[in-house]
Order: C-alpha cells, then structure tokens, then sequence
C-alpha cells in the first residue's frame, strides 16, 4: 500500500490532498485510514462583474479586461436613451444595458474630472521630468485658443531668484555689579537669525505679469512689492477690461486741486465703455503726502499731536502743592505768580550703573513725606505721629499749607527712630506699627544714584523737574529740595533729607563695617507705577515732544 500527497495550483487556488490510495489506477480512499483531509485557500477572490463597466462599483485590480473587448457608450436616438455595450468583434461580450441623459451627463462629468487630475499629477502629460511628473518650473506650452485669447500668448514663464540666510550662535554677558544678585549676573542664552531676500518675476502670455520681491531687512515698507498686473490695451482697443492690477498700486490723478496716493496696497481696474472709462479701487494707504515751506531758511511744517502722546516718565512736578499752582502761577506771562525759589536739589534714581561711589547710596524714598493733603496721601494718616511744629510760617500767601519736612509727623518720627535707619531694618519696620505702610504704593528702598547736574533741569519758581533721558518702567525717583518762600522773609523749608544733613555713615571709630543707613527723601515715580495712586499726578502730561532738536 502507497501513499501519494498531490497538490494542485491552479490561478490562485491551492489544493491539498492527503491519506489517498492507487488502486487499479483509480484514486480510493484509504480504507486504513479513519478520515480524508481537504482544504482550499483562497488568496484572491476573483469575482465576476455582473453589470456594466460603469454602473458597477466592484474593483478588483487583478481583473483586467484585454483590448480584444471592446466597451462603448452609443446615443439611440429611438429610445433616446445611452446604450452601454461590451463587444469581441461583431459579438457582444455582455448583455447591453442603457442610461438616461441625466445619468449620462453624470458619468461624463465625473469622467473628465478624473481625467483633469490624472493631467494634473503628471499621468499621461507629454511633458515629465526624470520621475514621470511634470516639472512645475518648466515652461508649459498651454494651447488652447481661449487661453491664448486671454492672456495674449501661451507662455508661462516664472524665474524665481533668492536666497535664505540662519545664523547660529550664542550670547554670554557677564556685569561685575554688586548691586544685583550673584546668580543675575551672568546671563546667556541661544541666538537665532533669519534673513530672506526673495524674488520672483513671471509671466503667462503677454498680458499678464508677476512681480514679487520681498526682504526682511527692508528699512521702508516700500522696498517690499507684490504686483499682479493684467494689461490688454497692447493688443485690443475693443476690450471691455482694459488694466487689473493687485498689490502695490498707485492713483495718479490729472489734477492739480486733488492730487492722488502713490502708495497703496489694493486691487485697481480699469474698464472702457465707448468713450467712456471707469477706474475702480479698494486699498489701503501707504503713504502720505507733506508740503514744506521754507522761510528765512528755516523749515516750516504743521503736524499732530494725539493728547496720549505726552512724553512720559520725564518731567514731573515735585509736590502736590507745585501741580496745584501751575496754573495759577502761569496766569501772568511773563511775569510768573509764584513767591516759590529752590535753592538746592537733589535727584536720585535706580542705580543702574556699576558704579559703588561715594554718590551711590542707599534710599529710602516715601511718598507722604512733605505733604499736607490727607487726601494725597497713599498711606492711612491715622497712622502718623502727630506733628508739634507751630503751623503759622506753613501757610502761603493764599493761605494754603507749604511743603515741607514738619507739616506731618512722619519725617520726624522716621528720622529719630534708630531702628528704621538701618537699611536691613528699614523696611520691616515700615510694614509694621504703626506705619503700616506698603512697598512701592508708600516706599521704596533701594540702591541710589545722585544725578549731576547736567542730567537734569527744574524751574526754581514753578517747581517741576524735567529728566535728560526717559526712566524705565522699574527705576525709582525720588528727590530732596531746600527752597525760600519770599512771603514768609528768609524762612528755609525742607523737603526730604539732603546728603549733608543725613547721617548715613557705615562706620565706627574702630572702622568696622556696619550696615549702612538710608537717606529719606520724597518719592515722586515708583517701581510699579499705577494711575490710581496720588503720585501719578505728579508726572506731568502736558509736555510733548514735537520730534525735533533745538
């Protein structure tokens, strides 16, 4: 007895055949055998279509029907519907079936749709570049005669020229002051440049025209162009359009009495009806036209100014009393209204320098200092020692308090308290009883430096201070001033404490170093400057800078 394994391929189909026996030729089951094994795998289903070739959605793509058959779609002007039909020669290969003209109009629809993105991916083109797609920077030749129509030719020529520049690197800084933190003085990080310079120039026909240029290191907006222009009068006196133009375009204008922009950014048109010719525009305006006028050799030109355009953190005036007197003291130009004379001042602010001098010093500024106002100050009142200082000589001529050291008992009570001397006390002991007082709403302590003079300018008689270079929003300004109220004979008044006054020394007669102490002084900017404090009313904003020198 023999035993034979047999395995058939036929197409795609595999069959197995096991535990069969020859006998007299013949192919019997074993008889030893207790079971026959068959099994069938079925790779690739091959499935007959059973309708036409373009009503049925069965793909398979290994069912390639031969160029022996023949597949047409006919009109029957009888039934006045479309056959659908699939010969071999003279027979026909399947049952004809039809389609009304709706279902027609559909198939050819969807047809030449996928015949126009075949053209666009590059199947079945006549111009392919080395991967059998079209090459976009080559020059397509479209000939259609609407095109040529169009744009005066069949051309498409775009020349794109360039170049993209990076830049790599890193920044370390190191600032030996020892003002600011260890840790806050050695600074770095990674730097990251970009350049584009770009441009590109097209056509398609003669008509149209591209022009693109762009530049990131541009210092003028001008210098940056994007230009699209469509231009028939070359070829036809007889076209309704005549110009389209988009992106930089200009509005000259034959007029004398109205003259146009000449830099906009828009879309333009201009159209021709007989004699008549329209020019239409929507833009944005880029530019903007000056006239000068020249006198005596000097230049003479109007301009604006928005009241929000006040030049900030620059001047201020040096107390309450000063800003409500301007006024007043400004009725009589020339001649000034004022009995007030500053003798000597001095300005601190925000040491930002590395700079540890003798004219570097610890501050502590207070906004209350010098006032008589209660509803000027920051901090509560109630919380002031009271003052015992005879207030006749406070008054003015009007009779309203002077500025000065004694009119409340918060310069004294600080000067006298040994404790809130010392710069590392300085600021508990303000927060706590009974000052009670906040950090940059109704103090500052920090790290000062006494202007020179040629930093700064004040008005003696209306009492305002005017800075050389703008402050930052963060940097401190505080000031104290000796001055004579003319009114009140050779009276000397005081506001704040001037360095040859103050008794800030750090040493004692053994030259140890001991903590350094503060200098009090009026405090006219904090660090965090806010519009609902008192103190932003002592900077003024009725300065403006008209954007010129002298």
């Amino acid at each position: 007895m023999k035993y034979l394994n047999v395995f058939l391929f036929v197409g795609c189909l595999v069959f197995s055949i096991d535990s069969l026996a020859f006998n007299g030729g013949n192919l019997l089951p074993d008889p030893h055998q207790e079971q026959v094994h068959m099994s069938v795998l079925d790779t690739i289903p091959l499935k007959d279509r059973t309708s036409d070739f373009i009503t049925d959605d069965y793909y398979n793509p290994f069912d390639i029907t031969p160029n022996t058959v023949e597949q047409k779609v006919e009109y029957d002007p009888e039934s006045g519907n479309y056959l659908i039909f699939e010969k071999i020669g003279d027979e026909y290969y399947r049952t004809p079936s039809y389609m009304t003209f709706e279902e027609y109009m559909e198939y050819r629809s969807k047809e030449q749709e996928r015949n126009y993105f075949s053209k666009l991916a590059g199947i079945n083109t006549g111009i392919k570049s080395g991967s059998g797609k079209v090459d976009p920077m080559a020059k397509i030749d479209v000939k259609k005669n609407l095109v040529d129509r169009l744009f005066g030719g069949t051309e498409v020529d775009i020349q794109p020229q360039g170049n993209i520049d990076l830049t790599f690197g890193g920044d370390y800084q190191y600032i030996n002051n020892r003002a600011i933190p260890v840790r806050q003085r050695r600074t770095g990080g990674f730097d990251f440049d970009m350049g584009i310079q770009m441009n590109v120039d097209g056509q398609i026909g003669e008509k149209l025209k591209l022009g693109f240029n762009y530049d990131t290191q541009a210092t003028f907006d001008f210098d940056r162009k994007i230009k699209i222009g469509y231009d028939t009068e070359a070829f036809s006196e007889d076209d309704i359009i005549k110009k389209i133009e988009a992106g930089n375009v200009n509005l000259p204008l034959r007029s004398q009495l109205i003259q146009g922009s000449q830099s906009l950014f828009g879309i333009k048109t201009e159209l021709q009806f007989g004699h008549l010719r329209l020019t239409g525009l929507v833009s944005q305006q880029r530019s903007q036209q000056e006239d000068l006028v020249i006198e005596g050799g000097a230049r003479i030109q109007e301009f604006e100014v928005r009241p929000d355009e006040y030049d900030e953190n620059r001047h201020f005036f040096l107390s309450h009393y000063h800003r409500e007197n301007f006024e007043q003291a400004m009725d009589s130009l020339p001649y000034l209204n004022s009995q007030f004379r500053i003798n000597r001042i001095q300005v601190w602010v925000t040491n930002d320098r590395d700079d540890n001098n003798l004219q570097s010093k610890m501050i502590c500024a207070i906004t209350d200092i010098a006032e008589s106002n209660p509803a000027k100050y920051t901090s509560d009142p109630a919380n002031f020692p009271p003052s015992t200082v005879n207030s006749v000589k406070w008054l003015d001529v009007n009779d309203q308090t002077l500025p000065q050291n004694e009119v409340n008992g918060l310069y004294d009570a600080l000067v006298n308290d040994v404790d809130t001397r010392s710069q590392i006390n300085a600021s508990s002991n303000l927060k706590s009883f009974p000052y009670q007082m906040e950090q940059t709403t109704d103090f500052e302590i920090f790290r000062g430096r006494l202007l020179s003079e040629n930093e700064y300018t004040y008005h003696p008689q209306l009492g305002f201070l005017s800075l050389n270079v703008r402050l930052r929003p963060n940097q401190v300004l505080a000031v104290a001033y000796e001055y004579n109220y003319t009114y009140r004979g050779d009276d000397v008044y005081k506001v704040g404490e001037l360095t040859e006054d103050a008794n800030y020394s750090n040493t004692t007669a053994q030259d140890s170093v001991q903590p350094e102490n503060v200098v009090y002084t009026k405090m006219l900017k904090s660090s965090n400057q806010r519009v609902s404090l008192p103190t932003w009313d002592l900077m003024m904003k009725n300065v403006y800078p008209l954007g010129t020198a002298q």
